[in-house]
């Protein structure tokens, strides 16, 4: 097996007793060509290249140069591997694989990323965006959101996307009979640990600060954590949150509207101040300063119009009786 250890790739591919196992794969020469690859020699690239190049030209049997390409290439090799012009017809073959072998593993690269790759729509710190999935179902993203969903939307068996932020969901139908879902007919959505399994149906999902809540405003929908068995199924004017358990309300309970941001308005009903500030803060991305705490946990009713940062703080400030003072990307409310 020395003398193999100068070969380089065009050597290889004229030897015939490396093509010989690379065609028949006997044992013992299995065994002799592990050995001599173990050894570490300096030409393994070469031999690894001219492996490739073989293999491809016996698998390959989308791109041939001709109907009986490999059994005439091989005839060829065994029967006057010592004469210079079969030499060079081997070389010419080897030519024709190598851009073969490139062609394929182009291919295949661009199939795998295609299959593999994700397109993700996102917005901007007080943006919003309308967007219509491969299926027609309409999606739209509040501020700080994204959705994103497998390029090779029409290969995979369901449809399936993830959000992060706060996005509201108009599922296409693709069955009228909720009992009888065929795989390319469901559609899954992921929102961190929580999966939410839909036929048709709109609901909001919102995925912030390691909480997520779903709120159901038509049809019927099952939300499952992940690694989890506990699941709810969802009717229409309920919600959902998970912060490590699910727990289900109804939007009456909680005097939710969870999609009023969609006309730019926020339903603060029974919310904290403080929760009010982390939605201005996810929405327009500033760090709110509440110097005195105890004005943290007063509740809030009413609606905030939510279309601007100025409308917000101005609400704030008369609602709190507090100051607002800017520097930079940080608001400071400082009581009067």
């Amino acid at each position: 097996m020395e003398k193999y250890n100068t070969y380089s790739t065009e050597d290889f591919l004229s030897d015939a007793g490396f093509i010989r196992w690379v065609k028949e794969g006997a044992e013992e020469e299995r065994q002799q060509w592990e050995e001599w690859q173990k050894s570490q020699p300096e030409n393994l690239k070469a031999y690894q290249q001219a492996l490739l190049i073989l293999r491809t030209v016996l698998t390959a049997e989308r791109i041939k140069p001709a109907k009986d390409f490999g059994a005439s290439l091989f005839a060829d090799i065994q029967t006057s591997i010592g004469q210079q012009e079969k030499r060079n017809k081997i070389i010419k073959w080897v030519r024709v694989a190598s851009v073969a072998a490139a062609a394929m593993l182009t291919i295949a690269v661009g199939i795998g990323w295609y299959a593999q790759s994700m397109i993700t729509i996102s917005t901007e710190y007080a943006q919003q965006k309308r967007i219509i999935l491969p299926d027609n179902s309409i999606v739209t993203l509040n501020a700080n959101s994204s959705i994103s969903y497998h390029r090779a939307w029409a290969w995979q068996n369901k449809r399936e996307v993830w959000v992060s932020g706060e996005v509201y969901l108009n599922v296409k139908h693709l069955n009228a009979d909720p009992t009888h879902i065929q795989d390319k007919e469901e559609f899954r959505l992921h929102a961190g640990k929580i999966l939410v399994d839909v036929l048709g149906t709109e609901f909001n999902v919102k995925q912030r600060r390691q909480q997520v809540q779903i709120a159901l405003l038509r049809g019927k929908i099952r939300v499952q954590a992940e690694n989890q068995s506990q699941a709810i199924i969802m009717k229409p004017g309920e919600i959902v949150r998970y912060n490590g358990i699910l727990q289900k309300q109804t939007l009456e309970q909680t005097r939710n509207v969870p999609e009023a941001w969609l006309e730019g308005n926020m339903v603060v009903s029974g919310l904290t101040a403080r929760q009010i500030i982390d939605n201005f803060e996810d929405t327009y991305g500033y760090k709110v300063v509440l110097e005195d705490s105890t004005l943290a946990s007063k509740q809030i009713d009413g609606t905030i119009a939510f279309n601007s940062e100025e409308t917000i703080l101005y609400t704030l400030s008369n609602i709190l009786n507090v100051n607002i003072y800017k520097e930079g990307r940080i608001i400071y409310l400082r009581s009067r």
